[in-house]
């Protein structure tokens, strides 16, 4: 015989629907879990950020509007690779051989350069973007969405969540259950059915010191479901109190909380670094693009300058001004700065996918030569102060300065300052794991009178106290070592302080070093194209009036293309040494939309 659903248990249907019914609107809550996280940790993150940095800058993840990422089919299979295809027959079948070009000085003059990064420069415009894509627009767009910043800023966020979580262990911790429990005995006559319903609501806090507060209700309803009766009815309030004496007592309490928040500190630190160095990198790969560009640019006129000497030599072989080792010369030098022509672009175009990827644009992205700001226009903004970090501080000529600064500014030697003072936090802490356990616990108990069926009737002259002192002495030889491993820990982290202070120290003395020698350099290069400039002007002047041969006129002419190479590779490597200094005094600037600013403030 089947047996009947109890009357009893129809009571528990509403509860079960709302238990189910609450979990699956907690399942489908993800955007309210998600802004409920995310408010507690910005407001950590900014309030952190403005106290060491003077300055917030934005570590959003945005995840707001974003949907739960829920897996696909495939995550569930036990084996998600399948069998790859074969490589298409473009791979496997061998390309047509094509037939040899004509290498004359006709078809090598007709050949025409575009300047066009790209995989067809003579076929692709200069210009794809409606803006030109400046040093403080890459470095936003940088800042926006580099993948690797991202990485940086999920750490920041991860730190500050560790912290909340800890936060709220802090805060009175709240507990409830609801238990029912059904009973089926069976006899020889039929079958004795009880249901019990237990509920239990407690609250702990945690003590600043060491120990905590604990205050609970248990009630307790059973009834007879074959009689339709409550058999019994109670309840019980209980407050207790444990309190360390010894090991466990005083600030080593609070350990995880402490920690956790210089956590944090250390952490709003390393993003800020990290920020830095990003700019440097950023700033540095778009001078070598700028560096690119202009080379391109040089090579293009080097070109018209060869195509139009090639047409000047065959002409005067024509008139038996020449000879044929002249134009042949001539032919040689087109054909090769044409061929360093198309290196360059092919250059150009790699520097392009390789800037892209550092900043998070999208490879297929277009991005042509015009679409990038040029040397000259740099040097402008330089000098109406729109790049101010471009500009040689004062401090480069006082290394004594340059030093100081850095030392006390640097965010990595800040954070290895505090670190070993959490060092030696953890002497004190291990020392106290030593002591033995010495634990005062009370409680204080209510419960009802059980003649009578009052569940919430607490009987104050039926309360129960109860104190007690527990002294333990366990084993301390792990603690031991640990106490000796914490000791050794200090060490360490003096030792990797004193380590990276030196070692700040010479990359400030390099970084100044470099500054100098960058400026030499440049003055020198400077100098080197007026006298490729004049050389090549003097050594055509020549040519034409025929005092010499044009094996001299090429020879200038590669080297004012040289010089010009030599003097953009001077120029960005000295704005990257202005850069690198300011980095290594700890003194570079640049807030959450790419633009730089001075320590003083944006």
């Amino acid at each position: 015989m089947k047996q009947a659903f109890p009357r009893g248990h129809t009571r528990c249907v509403p509860f079960v629907v709302a238990v189910l019914t609450g979990g699956a609107l907690l399942a489908g809550c993800h955007a309210a879990l998600v802004n409920w996280s995310d408010r507690d940790v910005a407001q950590l993150i900014r309030q952190r950020q403005q106290s060491n940095l003077g300055a917030i800058c934005d570590a959003d993840l945005g995840e707001a509007g974003r949907a739960r990422p829920d897996p696909s089919a495939s995550a569930y299979q036990h084996d998600p690779g399948p069998l790859l295809p074969p490589p298409s027959a473009a791979f496997t079948t061998p390309a047509e051989s094509q037939p040899g070009g004509d290498t004359t000085g006709e078809n090598a003059g007709s050949r025409q350069s575009s300047g066009v990064a790209g995989p067809a420069p003579a076929s692709q415009p200069r210009r794809y973007r409606d803006e030109v894509l400046t040093l403080t627009r890459a470095l936003a767009y940088a800042d926006e969405h580099r993948r690797q910043l991202q990485t940086a800023k999920e750490d920041l966020y991860l730190a500050a969540l560790r912290l909340t979580l800890e936060r709220h262990l802090w805060t009175p911790q709240f507990a409830a259950e609801l238990r029912t429990i059904y009973g089926n005995f069976g006899e020889e006559r039929g079958f004795d059915q009880a249901m019990r319903y237990v509920a239990d609501l407690n609250v702990a806090q945690r003590l600043p010191y060491g120990g905590r507060f604990t205050a609970g209700v248990i009630s307790t309803l059973a009834r007879d479901i074959g009689r339709g009766i409550t058999t019994s009815e109670g309840g019980e309030a209980v407050l207790g109190v444990d309190i360390p004496l010894l090991r466990g007592a005083g600030h080593v309490a609070r350990e995880d909380l402490i920690q956790l928040n210089r956590a944090l500190t250390y952490a709003v630190r390393d993003y800020e670094v990290f920020r830095r160095e990003q700019l440097v990198r950023v700033a540095q790969q778009y001078f070598d693009l700028l560096r690119s560009k202009q080379d391109v640019l040089d090579a293009a006129s080097s070109v018209e300058s060869a195509e139009a000497d090639y047409e000047r030599a065959r002409a005067m072989e024509g008139a038996d001004e020449a000879t044929i080792l002249d134009t042949g010369r001539a032919v040689q030098r087109l054909l090769s700065e044409s061929n360093r022509m198309a290196t360059l672009q092919e250059s150009f175009r790699f520097s392009t996918d390789q800037f892209k990827l550092l900043i998070g644009m999208p490879v297929d992205e277009p991005l042509g030569i015009d679409d990038v700001e040029d040397i000259g226009a740099i040097e402008r903004m330089i000098e109406l102060g729109e790049y101010p970090l471009l500009q040689t501080p004062v401090a480069a000529d006082d290394e004594q300065l340059a030093l100081e600064t850095a030392v006390r500014q640097r965010l990595e030697l800040l954070n290895l300052r505090d670190q070993v003072e959490d060092a030696k936090r953890g002497v004190i802490v291990a020392g106290n794991n030593v002591l033995p356990d010495l634990n005062w616990n009370t409680r204080l108990t209510f419960d009802t009178d059980p003649n009578h069926y009052r569940i919430t009737n607490y009987e104050f002259d039926r309360a129960n106290w109860r104190s007690e002192m527990v002294l333990a002495m366990n084993d301390r030889f792990a603690e031991r070592n640990q106490y000796r491993a914490a000791l050794i820990d200090v060490r360490r982290s003096q030792r990797s302080l004193t380590d990276l202070t030196e070692r700040v120290r010479v990359d400030v003395r390099r970084a100044v070093n470099q500054m100098r020698l960058q400026e030499r350099v440049l003055q020198i290069q400077l100098q080197n194209l007026q006298t490729a400039e004049l050389r090549s002007e003097y050594a055509r002047i020549q040519f034409e009036e025929g005092f010499i041969e044009n094996r001299d006129v090429i020879e200038a002419q590669n080297d004012l293309v040289a010089a010009q190479s030599a003097l953009s590779a001077a120029k960005t490597a000295r704005w990257s040494a202005v850069l690198e200094f300011r980095l290594a005094t700890g003194t570079l600037r640049v807030d959450e939309n790419g633009r730089q600013y001075d320590a003083d403030g944006p």
